[in-house]
């Protein structure tokens, strides 16, 4: 409480100081056309180093200290424009000016606008302008929809959703394994076995500029993708300096009402671990864990964030330095109550059916340096550093039948209780270098070193039977995993480099003809280990508390004889082994790309990327062990010729119509082809030998741009998929999940986009908007469900087709948002809406229907103000206000009494935070 009075105090300083400067404000217009408003003009004090750039509407604001100054209006191509003024503390001189091209010719002047893209309109300028089928959400548009993260940022394009639980996004029906991400253009790891691609949530909004979302491929990006590849922007220094410090609080309306709130013990407020991620057990006979079983209780579950944004242009003559940097730190607390099952083809329960509460905190910091040194025309020298922890903590209770506690057809006093912590830490280093040699030739050299250090330290299982005899809880002793404590880390380190050249045949021609070719390199090594102690007692009917367990598993009881540890493999010599997998990857490869103006109206854009990818997983499992002759590891060298084509004709300068063709092919990750079983509550799942996807696919859309910041498209694509992957059911004595190749695959569907202004009204300084945003997507998907003769595992399908795992049919997004400004004050408040009908969450076999998440909707009403003068403002947001129930179901099909079992359900809870800023 200290340290927010502190930054309160300083704040309310910093608004006092800010009184004691002068405003020089006015609107730059473009004698060119008409006198429009003319955006992204530079604003300078001459002689210092205060500078700004007009807004999209050409409107500039610059603070100074009192003084006499020359302000000088320039934009490339057109004649520079110096006017003398004297500030005078605490007023606001309004200056307005045009500016021509004058003596300049403006064919023979080839203009080059430092767009901020972070803006709506000049992200739509962008996707207009481009010839592939690009969507881009900014920074602006994520603080007008109230967005947190990049996840958030990408679900609000057509044809992309997320399906809860699951850390990545659906991009038209196909989930994380045919998507792929990128940081300024460069491949990012991920930070989890599970996945393919890093948690999208780990890019809060303080470190995006603008997230690209692009569904179509060309030869410059890695051939792994058919749903889109997600490039998440970095921020950097847009103006000559920057400082702003931003703080927050807000509540889970679940997780406020809770008098005592679970949390792991062996973490604090930070999330940063008290103790190491590695067992501290050396000898099985003495108990000397670092945390308890027992998990702590916290009281005040507020919500928090912070962050500073900080940054400084020096100039040097022609040259600059550009240094930004961000730090933020946040916390969430998540509460849910609900019901898990899992059921058979009669619906009647088999390995769960049970009460849950679970408790969830999330603490997070980020850190970002960008540093840009531009030394002459296209000439410069980027850096990007980049550090993300995110931890996340789970308590959750269940109570009810589990199967192996009791296994009794009537019990239903079964206690389980598992808490878990995963820590995240990613250290990613760019360093980007763009050289214009000539009018002709520019080069880009690009290199990256990421880290990724996960770990899921004490993962910790509890399970006790109630027993009315006894009128008490007993530890339950059907097996020694039912009481466990779990290790692993992951390790990974991945090197990537790109060489790009591009020449251009015409530079001085609107028309011009462009061939890009370059190369690739990535070499990613992964390491990760687990260990399991688990509690073996010898006798059963040990009573156990509940609430302090660690009376019952304690050091005396050991010593007494009463239980002892094992490991995956028992006590004896090999007992401290851990399981493991190692996975090897090198990817090679070399592009060419040509672009092709045929006319004004018609480009075309040829490509192709010859790709080399050889993967190797070594693995030692409860499953099965690589160094075994009849099994070896798992490995696929494979070469692709990867084509593309693009073309774009344009009717008008409004009207434009896309179509792209490709194939590209979708490999399995390091943990689908490893035998290592991942045990969940009511799931688990393992790898298997698996084959790459080959993928096709085909897109045309079509664009109507009705202004600079309005537009109606449409569009629609078809994907074939050989061998696709899938998470599928298998016929086993728990409810486990494996991934395997089935029978082709398709996916098909159409997608619309609008944004429009419907109404505007300007009466001097005072401005007011009404927009209105959708986009809406249908998808048609479907799989053959067979066994495909890659497969080492035998499936026994229920149905001869499935729609395609995580593939929502329906998705709308929208949006209504309303702006005011005047001099003084600006408002924006937003509506935001967001709905997906049923999808598959995985494919059921074994006369097994398949297991469904049911359609929800989300509402979100966001607002934004803001004291222009003193650069002081105010977010208010409520999201998540319809609190719909979130289902997993399961159609029943030999039971003529039941038609649908809902297998898992709970609501979230809304939302509410506010939140104060600071710009300097």
């Amino acid at each position: 409480m200290k340290f927010y009075l502190l930054i309160i105090s300083l704040f309310f300083s910093l608004i006092s100081v800010s009184q004691t400067k002068g405003t020089i404000k006015g609107t730059v217009t473009d004698k060119e056309f008409n006198n429009a408003a003319l955006p992204f003009a530079n604003v300078l004090l001459k002689g210092t180093q205060t500078s700004t750039t007009t807004n999209d509407n050409g409107e500039y604001s610059i603070s100074a200290n009192p003084g006499n100054y020359i302000v000088q209006f320039s934009f490339v191509g057109y004649e520079n424009i110096e006017v003398p003024v004297t500030v005078i503390a605490g007023e606001t001189i309004t200056i307005d000016k045009t500016l021509g091209s004058g003596n300049y010719t403006l064919k023979d002047v080839l203009i080059q606008k430092e767009i901020s893209r972070e803006k709506e309109t000049a992200l739509l300028s962008e996707q207009k302008n481009a010839v592939d089928m690009k969507q881009a959400i900014g920074a602006q548009e994520l603080s007008r929809k109230g967005v947190g993260d990049a996840a958030g940022a990408v679900s609000k394009t057509a044809g992309v959703s997320q399906q809860d639980g699951v850390k990545n996004v659906f991009v038209r029906g196909l989930g994380d394994r045919y998507n792929s991400t990128s940081l300024n253009g460069l491949p990012l790891p991920s930070e989890d076995p599970e996945y393919k691609n890093i948690a999208l949530q780990f890019f809060t909004t303080d470190i995006i500029k603008n997230i690209n979302v692009n569904k179509t491929f060309n030869s410059t990006l890695y051939g792994d993708v058919s749903g889109a590849n997600i490039d998440i922007a970095s921020k950097e220094l847009e103006k000559s300096s920057v400082f702003s410090i931003s703080l927050g609080n807000g509540f889970n309306s679940n997780a406020i009402g809770t008098s005592k709130f679970l949390v792991a013990d062996g973490t604090n407020y930070f999330g940063f671990l008290e103790n190491g991620t590695a067992s501290p057990i050396t000898n099985l006979n003495v108990l000397n864990f670092d945390t308890k079983f027992k998990p702590e209780t916290r009281n005040n579950n507020i919500n928090t964030n912070f962050a500073i944004n900080a940054g400084k242009k020096f100039r040097f003559g022609e040259k600059s330095l550009s240094i930004f940097g961000v730090v933020q730190s946040s916390s969430e607390y998540l509460y849910s109550e609900g019901k898990t099952r899992a059921v058979n083809s009669s619906g009647q329960r088999t390995s769960i059916d049970a009460d849950f509460k679970k408790y969830d905190y999330n603490a997070s910091q980020s850190g970002l340096v960008n540093a840009v040194y531009k030394f002459g025309t296209g000439k410069t020298v980027t850096y990007n550093g980049l550090y993300i922890h995110d931890n996340k903590e789970s308590v959750g209770d269940y109570l009810g039948f589990k199967q192996g506690i009791n296994d009794s057809p009537d019990a239903n006093n079964s206690f389980l209780r598992r808490q878990q912590t995963n820590n995240n830490i990613l250290f990613s280093n760019q360093l980007l270098f763009d050289y214009k040699v000539s009018d002709k030739w520019n080069t880009n050299l690009s290199v990256s070193y990421n880290t990724i250090d996960s770990s899921e330290p004490d993962r910790k299982t509890n399970s006790f039977d109630y027993r009315e005899d006894l009128n008490a809880y007993v530890v339950a002793t059907n097996s020694a995993s039912l009481n466990q404590r779990y290790f692993s880390t992951l390790n990974e380190k991945d090197l990537t480099g790109k060489l790009e050249l591009t020449y251009t045949f015409n530079p001085s021609n609107d028309l011009q003809k462009k061939l890009v070719f370059g190369g690739n390199y990535r070499k990613t090594d992964r390491n990760f280990e687990n260990q399991n102690f688990n509690y073996n007692f010898f006798t059963p009917n040990n009573v156990v508390d509940i609430n302090n367990p660690d009376a019952t598993f304690n050091q005396q009881n050991i010593d007494n004889g009463n239980y002892n540890l094992v490991t995956q493999y028992g006590s004896g010599s090999n007992a401290f082994d851990p399981f493991f997998y190692k996975g090897k990857r090198d990817i090679i490869a070399g592009y060419a790309q040509f672009i092709y103006p045929v006319s004004e109206k018609f480009t075309l854009q040829v490509g192709v990327r010859n790709e080399n990818i050889k993967q190797k997983v070594d693995f030692r499992t409860s499953l099965s062990e690589s160094s075994n002759p009849t099994v070896g590891p798992s490995e696929v060298n494979k070469n692709y010729v990867l084509p593309s084509l693009l073309a774009k004709y344009s009717f008008s300068e409004k009207n434009a119509l896309r179509f792209a063709a490709s194939q590209t092919y979708t490999y399995p990750q390091f943990k689908e082809t490893a035998p290592f079983l991942y045990e969940g509550v009511n799931f688990n799942n393992f790898g298997s030998d698996i084959i790459p996807s080959t993928n096709y696919n085909f897109d045309l859309k079509y664009d109507f741009y009705l202004s600079k910041s309005e537009i109606v498209s449409i569009g629609g694509f078809y994907k074939f998929i050989k061998d696709p992957i899938n998470r599928i059911r298998v016929s086993s004595a728990g409810n486990d999940l494996s991934f395997l190749n089935l029978g082709d695959a398709f996916a098909t569907g159409f997608e619309i986009e609008a944004r429009k202004s419907i109404y505007q009204l300007e009466e001097g300084t005072k401005k007011r908007n009404f927009d209105f945003g959708l986009n809406l997507s249908y998808l048609y998907t479907n799989v053959k469900v067979e066994n495909n003769s890659n497969n080492k595992i035998t499936i026994l399908p229920t149905n001869r087709n499935s729609k395609l795992e995580g593939a929502s049919p329906l998705l709308i997004n929208s949006d209504l948002s309303y702006s005011f400004s005047n001099a003084k004050n600006s408002l924006t408040t937003s509506l935001v809406f967001n709905y997906f009908y049923d999808k598959v969450f995985s494919i059921g076999t074994s006369d097994n229907e398949n297991i469904v998440e049911k359609a929800v909707p989300t509402l979100d009403f966001v607002n934004k103000f803001e004291f222009i003068k003193n650069k002081v403002g105010m977010n208010l947001a409520f999201k998540n206000i319809l609190n719909p129930e979130l289902k997993l179901t399961q159609e029943i099909k030999n039971n003529p009494n039941i038609n649908e079992s809902v297998i898992g359900s709970y609501k979230k809870g809304f939302f509410a935070s506010i939140g104060f800023y600071w710009n300097l």
